[in-house]
């Protein structure tokens, strides 16, 4: 312990007065045996905390996208976000060049790293190739539908 306190010098004390104060207001649990110390958030706030975390990257992915619906026709969450489907996010596209679509892919992008997600499947689909699809009653969109019904495809 003190070899790891002498490494981080100032830092460990403040990061353990953090810990401490966690676990006082009981959030945290800290498993503490002789050889090691497990914090986790206790079972009853996780739930609270995992919606909290994914209904502020969900509203930052919505300003992304209502900023740019010149750009962007439809998204659909997935798998990520609870919903059953194959991929994370699938993004239909008006027809636009190869640049607003990476300035698109980029903004996305840093979003989901900005929450420390850095695996993540996102489908790009243009929307001439969804309406494709759609007329030859694809899986991919048959999938979609299944899970937004209300939705028009």
């Amino acid at each position: 312990m003190r070899a790891l306190e002498s490494e981080l010098g100032r830092t460990f004390p403040a990061i353990k007065k953090q810990v401490d104060s966690l676990e006082e207001s009981w959030i945290l649990l800290v498993d503490k045996d002789a050889n090691s110390f497990s914090i986790k958030i206790k079972q009853e706030l996780f739930q609270i905390f995992k919606t909290f975390f994914f209904d502020t990257l969900k509203a930052n992915l919505e300003e992304l996208f209502h900023n740019n619906k010149n750009h962007i026709f439809q998204y659909f969450r997935g798998k990520k976000f609870g919903i059953n489907l194959e991929m994370d996010m699938i993004v239909i596209v008006k027809d636009e060049t190869k640049e607003e679509l990476a300035t698109i892919k980029k903004q996305i992008s840093d979003i989901f790293s900005d929450y420390f997600i850095e695996n993540v499947s996102i489908v790009f689909m243009p929307q001439s190739e969804r309406e494709k699809r759609y007329r030859l009653s694809d899986r991919f969109v048959l999938q979609v539908m299944r899970f937004y019904p209300n939705i028009k495809i």
